[in-house]
């Protein structure tokens, strides 16, 4: 094995963390800190022998067969480490220009194990990873990971002191009219309200004390708003719409649980937000024979993905359910990370769903598909409309889970314009592939190797290579390593659509009412304050793109008076400013928003796909 076999291991770190350790002095001490945080998020690969300088690598001498034995001692004392989740094959000694490094790779813990902590207290020794490292899971990490180890699923615990009374009787009423509609000659038909409440999940019994109550999956489906949220004060449903790009209104149309003018619980949410989502679909109906089918995949689809949002969050956790719904995307948000590989989640054919009664509740008027099926059938009605393939996302601190249905197209003219326009000939000689690897980042601000995955049927060594061809090519920008490593365009995209109004990327952030195709039309009293706005970015930013290193404090005020003049991208902030956003990001913007000098645009979605950072004075004013 060559260098060139250890940079593909680096570029495979984007299927997995990536932790580079010179172990120079023998085996570190925090390298039970990253096998644990590795363990505990998705997995990665720890080098042993390698040190790391800015963005490159350099293997040293180190002794691998005692890092080895070390190691393997140390993960197998129960002092050391709560748990061995690695077998003989996941440990290796490679050579790389002589020396010899060590190979350590960490699968993602089934949710059994999990949490894998330090000792012989989860509380104090768990850890996890996000893009600036391992880090200290907190108490209320660390107690959902041991509630998602039982076998027993959340939603069917039996509640004694709520029954019927605390139920929305016309709820239940017209879950029986659907399923009895649905099927006219099922014995539960006839039952009476407990039996066919029991039958359903809704209502079950201690064993032990022969109580009955109502089960969590009962209180959640059909429950008053109040009776639910004095068990779960931290259950919250929400919808939001934005059709129109009016300024100073966020949505259009907004369903809160919490607003009293109805009963607050699933299934009642379910039937009010996708009425909202299905309304206005602009896709053709089908035919079947001489009648026209309205009820289209898509609209199956956008079904699943609400009854698969309501059936995998975990209800004790924080922030709630959002469902958003945007000109040209539908958001599914949910407490509670994936409980299988997000990998495995993607391929479809395995499901695991937190609350298993929840899912056959609405299976059982015909909402939902078979376990495992539901992510493939959303992916199936998404190419068929050839729009951008769906995105699903795990988010930490606190645990979420977000479905992201983007429907433009996959190669957007306005995109492939753009390309055409800034590389001129040189477009021609670009791949199918570079050219959607290109687009992609055009639209959604970056790229990874994981959303290739998604939007290609390439696997990841065959994307690294792609993106390699295209960083050598001055194209793409790496900012990060590992999982974390988002690819951008380059400065050169940037440099030369200065100038024109329909390609510049500044006048095309969060705050432009008129970005996108229809940008060109903008009348010249608005070109001419696009123009006076990005002379002025320009000049406010002019000292950091010339000079590589400025004192902090001075980095603080630039990026503080750029914010002031509008809500800029941690992408247009980088281009700004000659800095690698991954730096940019944890140096200057984390900071400066943890102090509150800087706001977010979307502070209710810290990862919304146009979020920008903008200063306080100016965060007022929006």
């Amino acid at each position: 094995m060559d260098a060139k076999d250890l940079l593909r291991i680096i570029e495979d770190g984007e299927n997995a963390e990536l932790e580079c350790k010179a172990a120079k002095g023998g085996l570190p001490k925090d390298v039970w800190e990253t096998y644990s945080a590795f363990a505990n998020t998705n997995g990665g690969i720890i080098l042993l022998g390698v040190e790391q300088k800015g963005q490159e690598f350099f293997p040293v001498d180190v002794d691998a067969k005692k890092l080895v034995k070390d190691f393997w001692d140390g993960i197998n004392n129960p002092q050391r480490i709560s748990k061995n989740i690695l077998v003989d094959r996941n440990v290796e000694i490679i050579e790389v220009d002589g020396k010899e490094i060590v190979k350590i790779y960490v699968p993602r813990a089934s949710r059994e194990d999990r949490p894998i902590y330090i000792g012989h207290n989860p509380f104090t020794g768990t850890y996890r990873r996000n893009y600036e490292g391992d880090y200290k899971c907190t108490k209320e990490e660390v107690q959902r990971m041991i509630a998602d180890q039982s076998p027993i699923p959340q939603d069917s615990k039996v509640l004694p002191n709520y029954g019927l009374n605390d139920l929305n009787m016309e709820s239940v009423r017209s879950y029986r009219n659907r399923f009895s509609s649905l099927k006219p000659d099922h014995p539960w038909n006839g039952l009476e309200l407990k039996e066919f409440l029991y039958k359903i999940g809704a209502l079950g019994k201690l064993r032990e004390t022969n109580e009955e109550g109502l089960t969590l999956a009962g209180l959640l489906m059909f429950g008053e708003e109040r009776s639910i949220t004095e068990y779960l004060p931290q259950y919250f449903l929400e919808y939001r719409e934005k059709s129109l790009d009016v300024p100073g209104e966020r949505w259009t149309d907004r369903i809160i649980s919490s607003d009293g003018t109805w009963s607050g619980n699933l299934y009642d949410f379910y039937f009010k937000v996708i009425r909202r989502l299905t309304d206005d679909l602009n896709i053709p109906f089908q035919m079947e024979g001489l009648f026209r089918k309205d009820d289209t995949r898509v609209h199956a689809a956008l079904r699943e993905a609400l009854v698969n949002t309501l059936a995998h969050a975990d209800y004790y956790g924080q922030r709630g359910i959002v469902i958003e719904k945007e000109k040209m995307l539908f958001r599914f948000s949910n407490p509670g990370v994936l409980r299988i590989p997000l990998q495995q989640a993607l391929k479809g054919g395995i499901s695991d769903p937190r609350n298993p009664t929840i899912f056959k509740m609405f299976m059982l008027i015909g909402l939902g598909e078979r376990a495992g099926s539901g992510i493939e059938n959303i992916h199936l009605a998404w190419k068929e409309q050839h729009w951008t393939a769906p995105e699903l996302i795990e988010e930490f601190q606190p645990d979420r889970t977000i479905l992201t249905l983007r429907t433009t197209s996959l190669l957007p003219q306005e995109s492939v314009d753009f390309l055409k326009a800034v590389l001129g000939k040189h477009y021609k000689f670009l791949t199918n592939d570079e050219v959607l690897i290109l687009v992609t980042a055009h639209q959604e601000n970056y790229v990874t190797n994981t959303r290739l995955q998604s939007l290609t049927d390439k696997k990841s060594d065959e994307i690294s290579k792609l993106l390699s061809v295209l960083v050598e090519k001055g194209y793409l920008e790496p900012n990060g390593q590992g999982r974390g490593t988002k690819y951008t365009l380059t400065e050169m995209f940037y440099q030369k659509s200065i100038g024109n109004s329909r390609y510049n990327r500044i006048s095309s952030g969060p705050s432009a009412n008129n970005s996108g195709p229809n940008a060109a039309n903008s009348g010249p009293n608005e070109n001419e304050q696009t123009k006076d706005h990005e002379k002025v970015l320009l000049d406010i930013s002019e000292l950091a793109r010339k000079k590589k290193r400025l004192h902090p404090s001075e980095m603080d005020e630039i990026i503080l008076n750029l914010c002031a003049i509008k809500p800029l991208t941690l992408k247009e902030l980088s281009q700004l400013l000659n800095r690698q956003m991954d730096p940019l990001r944890k140096k200057y913007i984390s900071r400066l928003l943890r102090e509150g000098k800087l706001e977010l645009l979307y502070p209710e979605q810290v990862n919304h796909p146009k979020q920008a950072y903008m200063t306080r004075s100016l965060f007022n004013q929006h």
